[in-house]
């Protein structure tokens, strides 16, 4: 059994962790977390008010939560360190910001260059999920042809009102936003529209569930798509991000009545390999053997070792993060005096 401090406000698969038998103490801005934090802290503070609440840490984890950082000095914790970088596409200081750390997990196959050697691909996975339905039974339930539950005019994804907009001017389709379960389990085809053709959750949120899942894809982009999912046999093929009349022609022909069965069995496929492969305690449990690998390995060592050179670059994360427009002024300040080496207590 390990106690695992993770910072981050969602919760991705502490559950599992917690199923597993490990102790995991919370970190985030959110008022679900354990510790609720106001402004920034050093790892070191962070760490002294675990041992006061009785919570000594094995292992630190990370979880990018698309937030701004809150812990610093990561990169002089004694324990092993993981960081999982999620949005790393639009968050320009995760690459510099990931030399504090250990090892690096990314969710993204295109970003691989941006971290160090120790690092793997690690994609993002289903949360809930329920075995599919027999054909019959898939047929009867699934009375939503084509659904989407998500955020409409995010700032990362400025495409994606217009692309249902038109979508829609030409074939039906369920958009909703909030909670995608009762959804997913009555529709047959989730039309998932990215931000930069990623890989996202609700890939394999809509395969967990039984849907087929039609996402885009950019041309340019190297992502892991086709060694993780095979086109007409546990996935649809993809369509070029923001192409209105190919996934429209998509969806027309995988729901006429002579592609209904192909439909199935494709969702069918989909829906056993994410089952097996990318549930949240797939994910669980690799992040259990990696720590515990970590923590017999002493990992932190050499991180030590390298310390000054490490700082250089989360510092340069911290620099520039301080003199970013977008970043509000209070943590602007904090952020320059972390890179100035000032500190902050």
């Amino acid at each position: 059994m390990m106690n695992i401090l993770y910072y981050g406000s969602n919760r991705y698969f502490i559950d599992e962790l917690i199923e597993l038998g490990h102790k995991v103490f919370t970190v985030g801005e959110r008022k679900t977390c354990d510790l609720t934090l106001q402004g920034a802290m050093s790892a070191q503070t962070l760490f002294a008010h675990c041992a006061s609440v009785g919570f000594n840490a094995d292992v630190f984890f990370y979880a990018d939560d698309s937030t701004l950082p809150h812990i610093y000095k990561i990169e002089e914790l004694t324990i092993p360190t993981i960081f999982f970088s999620m949005d790393t596409y639009c968050h320009f200081w995760h690459s510099d910001f990931s030399r504090a750390f250990d090892y690096c997990l990314y969710a993204q196959k295109e970003v691989s260059a941006q971290f160090l050697d120790n690092s793997e691909l690690f994609p993002l996975f289903a949360k809930y999920t329920m075995p599919i339905e027999s054909r019959k039974e898939w047929i009867k339930n699934r009375d939503i042809p084509i659904g989407f539950v998500g955020t409409i005019g995010h700032k990362n994804n400025s495409d994606r009102d217009t692309f249902y907009r038109l979508f829609r001017a030409f074939h039906p389709i369920i958009i909703v936003h909030g909670d995608y379960v009762p959804i997913y389990k009555r529709t047959k085809i989730v039309l998932n529209q990215t931000a930069v053709g990623e890989i996202n959750f609700r890939t394999f949120e809509a395969m967990g569930l039984g849907c087929a899942c039609l996402s885009d894809h950019m041309p340019t982009k190297e992502n892991a798509v086709k060694e993780l999912f095979e086109f007409g046999v546990n996935s649809l093929p993809t369509f070029p991000k923001n192409d209105v009349a190919k996934a429209v022609d998509y969806c027309i022909h995988y729901l006429s009545k002579e592609k209904e069965e192909d439909l199935y069995e494709i969702a069918k496929a989909g829906n056993e390999y994410t089952l097996k492969y990318h549930t949240a305690m797939a994910r669980a449990l690799r992040v259990q053997d990696l720590c515990m690998q970590m923590i017999k390995d002493e990992v932190w060592k050499k991180r030590l070792q390298e310390l000054n050179e490490r700082k250089i670059k989360v510092q340069k994360a911290f620099y520039e993060l301080g003199m970013h427009k977008d970043v509000i002024p209070v943590l602007q300040e904090i952020y320059l005096d972390i890179a100035k080496k000032k500190g902050v207590n």
